[in-house]
């Protein structure tokens, strides 16, 4: 990196965006500032020779007009030049910036400040990205100087980013993905291919015929596909008949005549690549390449939030060792098994388990031996168990299954069923640590739910006393 280059102070001329964007984007930071509790903010637009802020709100007014670390422009540069997230925290503030990715790179950097110093979420990160998004989509179709037809392409890019973004939540991700690119530069159909180690594998298609789907499968090596994800480049095919595909064809006969393909990259991995493909030849300016490519970051940057909502979710519901769910997440299906229970009648039961001579196994073996005899218990639980089951670690060495609609005489098959597995894991395990465990089980219905877990404890104990004795 080089020298720093000073932010200029608020105020400076923007030769850049509208006035109208630069109102919106105002009232847009300041929005965000209030959904992650920031205190300052700013938006800066990489120039030839350096960044002119865009806008600047709250106490971020204030950092700008120096070049003390961390809030100076090698900073903001760092964003720009490697394209990445940067989270800054030291006694000055908390500081979120992100890069503001066109279809002609990062072009700028979206930052927010909170003093005094105070960790960023999981969250607050998602919410940022998908501002940096749309604030990249925007720049994108604002330059009037382009002309009515760009400015259509950068208000369907906007909307197109709006909708992939508010289906992250959605198991559908990849397939509103493709539906918005083949809108998106009228495409007949299209494909989202995945990193598959050596090669790419077609994850979710649209419009191509079930033949052809199954043999898109394609070397990163050699192919146009692979070389877009390599390069980093937009690649296109004019005329299929006339240019070939350069390398081994994944498309079945008369599938497609032109086609276009953009890499899926990013900030924490390379998913793959987006294609295009269509029925006629036609030609690829720079103008539709770079909606291709632009559409394509916005993708990427939908399937990292999905990731981190998802590593999110993960770590609030789930045991970090075994898998499990934990036992916050038990308490809470509890609640909703009593509530179902005194809606609708029927019966509930537990199976409480507690695995034995753990402290020995530690000892003999060491940590990492018991810490591997919990996570199979957790496995054979889940095999034993139905969906609908909830598998939760209810601390150290003890796990409880809540079986919702399950009656005594169904937490007694389940029970034999675990016992059975333990016995088949037991004759594989020669010269290792055997896994033993002493389980409980009760049954409960609508008057004597709150008891369900205290009862199935209670007896889970009294089998491992009795264990012991023999």
């Amino acid at each position: 990196m080089g020298p720093a280059s000073v932010i200029p102070a608020p105020g400076s001329a923007v030769d850049g965006p509208s006035p109208e964007l630069i109102t919106a984007l105002r009232a847009g930071l300041d929005e965000l500032m209030g959904i992650v509790g920031a205190g300052g903010g700013w938006i800066a637009l990489k120039e030839e020779l350096g960044f002119t802020v865009a806008c600047v709100s709250g106490s971020a007014r204030d950092d700008l007009t120096t070049v003390s670390p961390p809030w100076r422009a090698d900073l903001a540069e760092l964003v720009v030049d490697e394209r990445r997230m940067v989270l800054v925290d030291d006694e000055a503030g908390s500081l979120l910036a992100v890069p503001l990715e066109s279809s002609a790179g990062a072009v700028g950097v979206l930052a927010l400040i909170r003093r005094p110093p105070r960790a960023y979420s999981l969250d607050d990160v998602y919410h940022v990205s998908v501002a940096g998004a749309r604030i990249a989509a925007a720049l994108e179709g604002d330059l009037p100087a382009r002309g009515q037809g760009q400015a259509d392409r950068g208000r369907r890019l906007l909307e197109a980013a709006e909708t992939i973004n508010s289906s992250l939540d959605s198991s559908s991700l990849e397939t509103t993905i493709l539906a918005e690119a083949t809108h998106l530069v009228g495409a007949q159909k299209s494909a989202l291919f995945v990193v598959r180690g050596d090669v790419l594998v077609a994850q979710e298609a649209l419009g191509l015929s079930d033949r052809c789907r199954t043999l898109l499968v394609v070397p990163l090596a050699g192919s146009l596909f692979g070389r877009a994800v390599l390069s980093g480049e937009t690649e296109a095919v004019e005329d299929v008949g006339v240019d070939g595909l350069g390398g081994p064809s994944p498309l079945c006969k008369g599938e497609c005549r032109s086609l276009i393909v953009a890499p899926l990259r990013g900030h924490r991995t390379t998913y793959g690549a987006l294609a295009l493909f269509y029925d006629e030849p036609r030609s690829f300016d720079e103008d539709v390449k770079a909606v291709v490519r632009t559409f394509a970051i916005q993708a990427a940057i939908a399937l990292d939030n999905r990731q981190l909502m998802q590593e999110k979710d993960r770590m609030a519901v789930r045991d970090g060792l075994t898998g499990a769910y934990n036992r916050s997440y038990l308490e809470l299906a509890m609640e909703r098994a009593a509530k179902d229970l005194r809606r609708n009648g029927g019966a509930a039961s537990i199976l409480f388990i507690d695995v034995d001579g753990m402290k020995e196994a530690n000892d003999t073996y060491g940590h990492q031996t018991g810490d591997t005899l919990l996570v199979r218990l957790a496995a054979l639980l889940q095999e034993c168990c139905r969906e609908t089951d909830v598998v939760a670690r209810y601390g150290g060495d003890e796990f409880v299954v809540l079986m919702p609609d399950t009656d005594a005489e169904g937490v007694r098959q389940v029970a034999l069923k675990v016992d059975a597995a333990l016995s088949r894991h037991n004759a594989t395990a020669a010269g290792s640590a055997l896994l033993s465990a002493s389980a409980g089980t009760h049954t409960a219905g609508a008057a004597d739910i709150d008891d369900l877990l205290r009862e199935a404890d209670r007896r889970m104990y009294e089998s491992k006393r009795t264990r012991t004795r023999r």
